[in-house]
């Protein structure tokens, strides 16, 4: 670095006389080199950024039946009431407020459990009796208003200073190097060089190396988890936002359940298989057309035309029948005309023998014109809507073929396969649910249960009804979770299985422990019963324990 100086002397000596002013400047502007660096914007200063203000905690309090959240506001105070088990907004109910130095009511707002009070906290703070009545329930509530609660500031960014006071002293100094060189180029030009080099050596910056730290980007601040047994505050504001819920652990009579395996089958009752009572040929007939899937029928509706298909032996069989029978009719009617005429010199009696006689060939030669050698017509035995159709035009089709399915939509049942007897013969109720139909539960009524065990599936089938208003949902064949009813079970601690989170690896629910504080309580489940878990350790009678709104809580938002 010395050598480096020596240079710049000798080159100043031979050049000051004509651009002294040149190197004074020059001394100047050098210093400011040694602070340059990286990472900052030297441009037009940003815009202060604006503070962000943390959601502000109100006054709470809890009674028997409902819970409030005051907040004081300039002037008047807002004040937030829920139900103390639910956690839900209350609304339409009358609030007597009551301090030490005013009473009045509070008046509602639009929104559902916001209500306005005409008073604010004073500075010392004061104690305020709330008497609520709302949806036929009373509660006495004492609200202990202390002081006014603000938002949380954040934290101001520290100031980086050093190097605005090394750009100082560099300034100064540089101001004076330039008033003290101008001095003495007028007088000595060695002198000037001299006092130069020490100025460029003084402001000059020592480089120094070290270790040990990371001059890379800044680590990502890492997302708040909630940890088991630390309370939570979020404001009353918020949680009608979220829609934080609650219920409240009591004990409850559960049902034991089993689930077993099942599948909608149609009522027979409301259910219809069409075949043909002999051989024949499906025959196109405008005025009766062969229907479609989903196409709607009313009892007695022609579905399907066929005639029948007979041997040469056999149609010349009946045609001979049916010739005898035409003859047959043809005296009759004449012997009957005959008679008629004669009048009286006839029996009354020989004359209805006649007549009985030619009712009897006239319907024996329909019943050949009508099976044998006539068409056959199909018709839906009930009302409902056809499911399948397996007939086209020109087949030939035999007996114990079935050619079109109708079924009523309204009236279905549920098949369960039950592998154990015993079971079987404790069934009180049960429900069934389809992932097919989501969210969403069928309640049974039980028919019967078979008392043998089928050679297929080895086990026994129990027949259950489905509700009218439900069965639209459902479609035959769709296969169904049934949950059997076997008895009822008393449990001191169930909450539903929903509620449960899983925290940091275990199970935990989220309890509400004041009107804006709730804690993470890792729990033990014993046995799952239907919807309700039981809790034996963790939880207590009492608690109320969050049911909708858990991620929110989860994320600590």
């Amino acid at each position: 670095m010395g050598g480096d100086l020596r240079l710049i002397g000798r080159w100043l000596r031979t050049h000051l006389q004509r651009s002294g002013i040149a190197a004074l400047v020059l001394a100047v502007v050098l210093p400011s080199a040694v602070f340059a660096h990286g990472g900052e914007d030297h441009g037009a200063p940003a815009a202060a950024p604006v503070p962000v203000v943390t959601e502000q905690s109100g006054f709470g309090a809890e009674g028997t039946a409902f819970q409030v959240a005051l907040y004081p506001t300039d002037g008047k105070s807002v004040l937030y009431l829920a139900d103390a088990d639910t956690n839900a907004p209350v609304g339409g109910a009358t609030i007597d407020a009551e301090a030490s130095d005013w009473q009045g009511q509070a008046k509602p707002t639009s929104e559902p459990g916001i209500y306005e009070l005409a008073w604010t906290t004073p500075e010392a703070g004061a104690d305020m009796t709330l008497i609520v009545s709302a949806a036929g329930k009373d509660d006495l509530i004492l609200v202990q208003a202390t002081g006014r609660k603000g938002g949380i500031q954040p934290i101001a960014a520290k100031a980086e200073g050093s190097n605005w006071k090394a750009f100082g002293v560099a300034g100064g100094a540089g101001a004076v190097l330039l008033i003290g060189g101008l001095a003495l180029i007028r007088r000595n030009h060695k002198a000037a060089a001299a006092m130069l080099a020490l100025g460029l050596l003084g402001l000059a910056e020592p480089v120094r190396a070290h270790g040990g730290e990371d001059h890379g980007d800044a680590p990502a601040t890492q997302k708040p988890q909630v940890q088991p047994g630390a309370p939570i505050a979020m404001s009353k504001p918020t949680q009608f936002l979220l829609g934080i819920r609650t219920i409240k652990v009591e004990p409850q009579q559960a049902a034991d359940t089993v689930r077993v395996v099942g599948r909608v089958i149609a009522d027979p009752s409301g259910y219809a298989r069409l075949q043909p009572s002999q051989p024949a040929r499906v025959v196109f007939d405008p005025a009766h057309p062969i229907p479609v899937p989903g196409q709607v029928v009313k009892r007695g509706q022609v579905l399907a035309v066929l005639e029948p298909t007979l041997s040469t032996l056999e149609k010349g069989d009946k045609r001979a029948t049916l010739s005898r029978v035409d003859g047959e009719i043809a005296i009759t009617e004449r012997e009957l005309a005959r008679q008629e005429t004669l009048g009286g010199l006839v029996p009354a009696k020989q004359v209805e023998t006649t007549r009985i006689r030619l009712d009897q060939l006239r319907k024996e030669r329909g019943q050949i014109t009508g099976t044998a050698l006539g068409r056959e017509l199909l018709t839906a035995p009930v009302d409902g809507i056809i499911t399948d159709v397996h007939v086209v035009p020109g087949e030939v089709v035999i007996s114990d073929r079935v050619l079109v399915e109708v079924v009523d939509p309204s009236l279905l049942r549920v098949e369960a396969v039950i592998h154990d007897i015993g079971v079987s013969r404790r069934i009180s109720g049960a429900t069934a649910a389809s992932k097919l139909v989501p969210d969403q539960s069928f309640p049974l009524k039980l028919l019967g249960v078979s008392p043998k065990i089928d050679m297929i599936d080895q086990g026994v089938h129990a027949i259950f009804q489905v509700a009218a208003e439900q069965a639209g949902h459902l479609s035959i064949g769709m296969p169904m979770d049934v949950y059997l009813e076997t008895g009822a079970t008393s449990v001191r601690t169930a909450v539903p299985r929903d509620a449960i989170a899983e925290v940091g690896g275990r199970r935990a629910v989220f309890v509400r422990t004041a009107p804006e504080t709730f804690e993470v309580r890792p729990v033990k489940v014993a046995r799952t019963i239907g919807p309700l878990a039981e809790i034996v350790e963790g939880i207590n009678p009492g608690d109320r324990v969050v049911t909708q709104g858990i991620e929110q809580l989860k994320a600590g938002r």
